[in-house]
């Protein structure tokens, strides 16, 4: 394998042998901000996803380890997420595992070993284009009912009611709602402390420290370690009061120590049943993580690979079944705190895992007393910010199509199942696509008097001439749109009766498709029928070059392709014709 081949697999031999001692420092501080902020995530999101709260301090040391080596972004934060939890829950839900059982972790690692596997098949069959189908609406919409989810899911660790946790949001609402009556009292009381000591130490915090002359750099950090500070107060009180004897659930015994790599898992009945639900987890987890990967490289002018980023994420998906863990990816609000924390490089992830490595070994046992209200606490404060409304807003006043999509996602993700709302956004979003493809644009345009520019006769004062009909068509012509530019040709014509010249402008057309230069072929033989000659201007080199391999040339009169629509009114129009304005 040659050097060059090597980079290019294992991106980390790049900045390794690029590093300078002068980064190093910035590196080990994002790496500890970064620990001090996933530790505490880690459990929260192995709680959303139903598993034992070690299992997501596992989920943040290989996994981020080998992403370092493969990924190409030098500051994405790899490890649990909480949409990929929320997946996993669902998924493990909907398949009939039951919290708590031995099968219940197992199906957990299959998912992440098969998300691993059908990323790296992606990236082998270079299938990275499919992604492409989840827009930016249809994401939206997702990530908006996703975070609903989320929240609907803690009503349990939140209040202490033994609500409904699998099914639809609609489910999980209305079961929490008919046993309002059993809320534990001194449970809510601490989520609700939790979440606002939480929102209280991000701006209002900062403030107080900028106030007393901390910079604001130094302030944003600083608020970084809020939630292991506040999961430290809230343990300590929960063991010295002795809120667990009250009825406060608590995390309880952490193993010390690490799972030994497993092979048990790999079931071929389970894996068909789970494949449906892993191959959502490896799309949106990918989706997510080069997302969050290009807006930091962006920032740094630095290039994301995005089939280099399926590698790389299968490969810690892979790594993640194996070593006890569960399906992970890129998170934004953590990637974002590394960014921001000074990582210059991916070492500051080794740092982060080594640290979890350390915490994981020796001070599980600190966390015996942790109240899960805390981390659900976590959780909602981390997920709140994805119920994305004023993006929704903007979608509908810019595009109706778009905001369609978007919520038809939302719905389908509340009302249904997450698997449900995808389809039923990218259904939407591809059938509206199709629906404006299949009636292009079409403009009637006359000369701006003076000048050689054309345009939109009901936009503009230009000339026009009574002989000479310019449509100008802004959408490459395929099977699906060829007719409606018939019937536009053929309602104009029936109007302007005058008319012995029709010239179709294709500077918009891109492509035009078998069905298309048949149709084609069809008008220029009923223009010629009704006395009128049809004519091309503006088309382009490719298309030009594909017509010349056919006999639609021989359809037109020879010439009558122009370069431009000038060149047609020159052409066509006769010194001394009666021009409109």
């Amino acid at each position: 394998m040659s050097a060059r081949h090597l980079l290019t697999v294992v991106p980390a031999i790049g900045w390794l042998k690029a590093y300078r001692r002068d980064q190093l420092p910035s590196d080990l501080t994002a790496g500890f901000i970064t620990a001090v902020l996933l530790i505490p995530q880690g459990m929260a999101y192995a709680l959303l996803a139903g598993l034992p709260p070690e299992v997501g301090l596992y989920a943040s040391i290989l996994p981020p380890l080998v992403y370092a080596l493969f990924g190409t972004s030098r500051t994405l934060s790899v490890g649990p997420v909480s949409v990929a939890a929320l997946l996993v829950a669902n998924a493990l839900a909907a398949s009939g595992a039951v919290q708590g059982e031995p099968s219940y972790l197992q199906d957990a690692l299959l998912l992440a070993a098969m998300s691993g596997l059908i990323l790296i098949l992606m990236a082998l069959l270079r299938l990275d284009v499919l992604v492409n189908f989840l827009g930016h609406s249809v994401l939206s919409g997702f990530t908006s009912g996703a975070a609903v989810l989320i929240i609907l899911s803690q009503v349990r660790n939140l209040t202490g009611i033994p609500a409904q946790q699998g099914g639809s949001g609609v489910d999980m609402f209305w079961a929490a709602i008919q046993r309002i009556d059993e809320i534990h009292l001194v449970t809510l009381s601490l989520a609700a402390g939790s979440i606002i000591l939480l929102l209280a130490s991000r701006s209002p915090f900062i403030r107080l420290l900028e106030g007393i002359g901390v910079s604001t750099g130094s302030a944003t950090l600083i608020s970084r370690g809020g939630p292991l500070v506040i999961i430290a107060l809230l343990t300590v009180l929960v063991a010295t009061v002795g809120l667990g004897d009250a009825g406060v659930a608590i995390v309880g015994a952490i193993p010390s120590g690490f799972p030994s790599p497993t092979w048990d898992f790999l079931q071929a009945e389970r894996a068909m049943a789970l494949l449906p639900s892993a191959i959502t987890i490896s799309l949106i987890g990918y989706v997510e993580s080069v997302s969050v990967a290009k807006v930091l490289a962006y920032r740094r002018r630095e290039k994301i690979d995005n089939r280099q980023e399926l590698i790389a994420l299968g490969a810690a998906n892979l790594v993640a079944g194996f070593s006890g863990s569960m399906p992970v990816a890129g998170g934004f609000s953590r990637s974002m705190v590394n960014f921001s924390a000074g990582a210059v490089t991916q070492l500051a992830t080794i740092i982060t895992a080594i640290l979890v490595v350390v915490t994981t070994a020796f001070f599980t046992q600190w966390f015996f007393f942790l109240p899960k209200a805390a981390l659900a606490a976590i959780i909602v404060v981390a997920v709140a910010p994805l119920l994305d409304w004023r993006s929704a807003v903007k979608a509908f006043r810019y595009d109706r199509a778009d905001g369609a999509a978007m919520l038809a996602t939302f719905l389908g993700v509340i009302l249904f199942d997450i698997e449900t709302g995808l389809i039923a956004g990218v259904a939407v979003a591809v059938g509206s696509f199709l629906w404006r493809s299949s009636r292009p644009h079409t403009a009637i345009v006359g000369r701006l008097p003076g000048t050689e520019h054309f345009r939109n006769i009901d936009r503009h004062e230009v000339q026009t001439w009574p002989q000479l009909l310019l449509i100008r068509i802004d959408r490459s012509l395929y099977f699906a749109n060829v007719a409606h530019v018939e019937q536009v040709v053929a309602a104009r014509v029936a109007q302007q009766r005058d008319i012995s010249h029709l010239v179709i402008i294709c500077s918009g057309v891109n492509e035009i498709d078998h069905s298309a230069l048949e149709a084609l072929e069809q008008l220029a033989e009923s223009l010629r029928d009704a006395g009128i000659t049809l004519h091309l201007s503006d088309v382009k080199g490719p298309i030009m070059d594909r017509l010349a391999r056919t006999d639609f040339l021989n359809c037109i009169a020879p010439g009558q392709i122009f370069i431009s629509a000038e060149a047609a009114v020159e052409a066509l129009v006769h010194d001394g014709g009666s021009d409109q304005v």
